[in-house]
């Protein structure tokens, strides 16, 4: 505790002092300093990972392609870092270049150079039958070979 003591220099009483104290508040665990602010509590359903991994996006209608970076995963969505030259929409396809996996993502927030999405069930470009899966594959074959 960091105390500090305050007196009138006319030499009054001691009755006249004043004590400041700092009492150690704790948030989250962690002592907090008297004049900042409190951090906010995280208010996530689910824990992320940080990662940084080689990604492509993919318009619905396949006529757009950016590549970005996934910096953030959770069970129910991930963190990307976009170019500058994406506008995007509410919903796009993503494709981890590393994995060979597609997913439906959809817009849940952005904050440029970032954009944060849930993800839909994953697509495994290497076994796909379907007629989505067949045209995400070819984008991803594209991109690594």
């Amino acid at each position: 505790m960091q105390s500090a003591l305050a007196s009138d220099a006319s030499g009054q009483s001691p009755a006249s002092i004043v004590k400041i104290s700092f009492s150690s508040c704790s948030v989250s665990g962690a002592a907090a300093h008297p004049f900042q602010e409190a951090q906010a509590q995280d208010k996530r359903s689910a824990p992320r990972r940080r990662v940084l991994l080689s990604a492509m996006i993919v318009s619905h209608d396949f006529n757009s392609i950016y590549r970005c970076q996934i910096r953030d995963v959770s069970d129910q969505g991930a963190r990307l870092n976009v170019p500058d030259s994406f506008l995007g929409s509410a919903g796009f396809w993503l494709i981890a270049l590393s994995s060979g996996l597609a997913y439906e993502a959809k817009l849940a927030w952005r904050g440029f150079p970032s954009l944060g999405v849930s993800l839909g069930e994953p697509i495994d470009l290497e076994e796909t039958t379907s007629r989505i899966g067949q045209r995400l594959r070819s984008v991803w074959i594209g991109a690594v070979r």
